[in-house]
């Protein structure tokens, strides 16, 4: 099948290719990810805030609907990010100019595709962008929402204050996971987040598994009504195309991305089944009553204020690698050739803009499954999902035959068709 050769195998075994690899990362400066670095950092791009949703996600969907919908979405997700990296790895070698982002890929793709779809380059490359942008800075917001509801329920009653207070208190070590500087060193970060998380896991499925659970009263597939938001939330979860790329930029070898036990199959792997564990049992012990972090089901004791602040700081490591993307897009594409003096000052100052502006958006709109939805909503069903597959269109648009475009993009169509579906479902119930 085309799929399996030309997107999940190529590289995996390219030995040359990863030896390449290796002495580049050696001749440069920046320190380069290994194998299980670049593991570490997608593990924790990905199973963040959202896995704590997952019950109240199973409450709306049923946990029928629910355990399909995680299987299809991640699986069309992970489609979307192999082929994104096929695609530049392509347009790379044809282009040897061409920046080492999503941005570059588009406007490599555009500009040896067709003369009729040239001329639409810039808008696709501006929509890129905003969405990007809007991806990071949405996903700073919902870790600050995030961290600020933990931080309130463990403070209760000793402090009880409105979660906006808590959202400014947040604000200051936000500030100092801002400053990272690069993904190496993001890695160890990523991993002592990753450390909290499975604990922080570990002891809510204890505080499942402590009573008996049952099926009583829950139901298979959820109500149509709910569809948007349960949606939106599944598709959040799944793995960030914007880490993509500034992972393979800085792997030591790029091929162990792909193939079939590269990062992103294993990581998917992985995820996909923690993702209907966690989220299955979690509807089984709490229901409907089940609340937009389960994190706030937990009884008021210790080992749950433990457990909440652990999760904060989990969260404190994932907004670290969203602030180091949102952040390098900004400057990469619209400052680094305009400001030739104080480039440093004028890093830091663009640092505490991008999270200052976040900081201002969760206290405008404190409601974490509404800004978890919108998101998954409006970025992943575009920069995520089309957006791969409009390059991967583009960039093999020569085929031998109609079966051969078939075999090629079949699963490009219904990527598309889910996005639309979604889509439209979303804005016709407005949330």
């Amino acid at each position: 099948m085309v799929f399996k050769k030309e997107v999940i195998s190529n590289y995996f075994n390219d030995v040359e290719s990863s030896r390449e690899d290796k002495k580049k990362g050696e001749q440069s400066g920046t320190p380069k990810n290994s194998y299980f670095d670049a593991m570490a950092n997608t593990f924790r791009s990905t199973v963040g805030t959202a896995i704590l949703a997952l019950p109240k996600s199973f409450s709306q969907g049923g946990y029928i609907g629910a355990i399909i919908a995680i299987i299809f979405i991640t699986f069309i997700a992970n489609y979307c990010a192999l082929i994104l990296v096929a695609s530049h790895r392509d347009l790379k070698k044809r282009h040897k100019d061409m920046k080492p982002t999503i941005q570059g890929t588009v406007e490599a793709a555009f500009a040896e595709g067709p003369e009729s779809l040239r001329k639409f380059s810039p808008f696709i490359l501006a929509a890129t962008n905003f969405f990007l942008l809007v991806g990071q800075m949405g996903g700073v917001c919902v870790d600050l929402i995030f961290i600020s509801a933990n931080i309130q329920a463990a403070a209760y009653p000793h402090l009880d204050m409105d979660v906006r207070y808590f959202e400014l208190l947040v604000f200051i070590p936000t500030i100092l996971v801002s400053l990272i500087p690069n993904m190496k060193k993001m890695s160890i970060v990523s991993m002592i987040g990753n450390v909290a998380l499975i604990f922080s896991i570990g002891v809510i499925l204890y505080y499942v598994f402590k009573e008996p659970i049952s099926f009583e009263e829950r139901y298979p597939f959820g109500e149509a009504k709910y569809l948007p938001k349960f949606l939106g939330t599944i598709v959040y979860s799944k793995i960030p195309i914007t880490v993509i790329l500034p992972l393979e930029n800085e792997m030591k070898r790029p091929g162990m991305l792909q193939g079939t036990f590269g990062v992103l199959n294993v990581t998917a792997f992985i995820y996909v089944a923690l993702y209907i564990f966690f989220g299955f049992l979690g509807y089984l012990k709490y229901g409907d009553n089940a609340k937009d972090s389960v994190t706030l089901n937990l009884p008021s004791n210790w080992v749950s204020t433990t457990v909440q602040i652990l999760l904060s700081l989990a969260a404190f490591t994932s907004m670290a690698i969203m602030i180091y993307i949102g952040v390098n897009v900004i400057w990469n594409d619209y400052l680094d050739k305009r400001i030739t003096k104080y480039r440093t000052f004028a890093m830091y100052m663009l640092r505490l803009s991008f999270i200052t502006f976040a900081l201002i958006v969760s206290i405008l709109v404190p409601d974490l499954q509404l800004v978890l939805s919108v998101l998954g909503i409006l970025t992943q069903c575009t920069l995520s999902t089309t957006i791969p597959c409009i390059i991967h269109i583009i960039t093999n648009r020569k085929q031998p035959s109609f079966w051969a475009y078939i075999q090629m993009f079949w699963l490009d169509a219904v990527t598309f068709m889910f996005t639309i579906a979604v889509l439209v479902l979303s804005f016709l119930s407005r949330f």
